[in-house]
């Protein structure tokens, strides 16, 4: 069985593209069996994302599994991704059988929050973990236009790396970051977790 993941992120650049899928890819090896097949696909934005994922659904062979993982952009009140997308986005469905989709609530920068420890050890000093918003916890409920602003407030100081950028360090920091913490604060992380451990 082989698994295709389409993933929102990496912009149109091979580069940028490059960096996004070695992030997702190192820190889904933390979870998957070593035997499994899994590739990670850079859609760059999520239009483009769901449209490859539904294009994939629908060409796969029987013994392909196509995933999607999207920033949810927003609270989720819905109970599946799928509705969550079908309210927000206006995306139309198939049915989707043995296909996934999965969310990062709100924003791919929430993961980050919930392991604190390693976001300090990214910055290597001078980091101002205690100007993160929300609880480490509770990730799910930080808004998406909190993430980014205080990320790059808390490690505007920091002499290594400084302030926090979405290409140059976001996807650094997704194949650092331990992928428990994350599960521990976001139900839709321990899915999209305990989808990998399956494979």
């Amino acid at each position: 069985m082989s698994v295709t993941i389409f993933f929102e992120g990496g912009g149109d650049k091979e580069t940028t593209q490059s960096k996004c899928r070695e992030g997702l890819s190192k820190y889904c090896a933390k979870l998957r069996p070593s035997n499994s097949r899994l590739k990670i696909v850079a859609c760059g934005g999520r239009q483009q994302a769901f449209e490859r994922f539904i294009t994939a659904t629908r060409d796969r062979r029987a013994d392909e599994i196509c995933a999607l993982l999207v920033d949810a952009e927003g609270p989720v009140a819905a109970s599946t991704p799928v509705q969550h997308l079908r309210a927000r986005d206006g995306w139309d469905f198939p049915v989707l059988d043995r296909h996934k989709v999965f969310l990062m609530v709100q924003a791919m920068e929430a993961w980050f929050l919930a392991d604190r420890k390693a976001l300090a050890e990214f910055y290597d000093g001078g980091f101002l973990a205690k100007s993160l918003p929300g609880s480490p916890t509770d990730i799910e409920s930080i808004t998406k236009d909190d993430l980014e602003p205080k990320l790059r407030h808390a490690s505007k100081p920091t002499k290594a790396k400084g302030e926090y950028h979405k290409v140059k360090h976001g996807f650094a920091l997704l194949a650092l970051i331990d992928p428990k913490e994350v599960e521990k604060a976001s139900p839709h992380a321990k899915l999209f977790n305990d989808f990998l451990r399956s494979l």
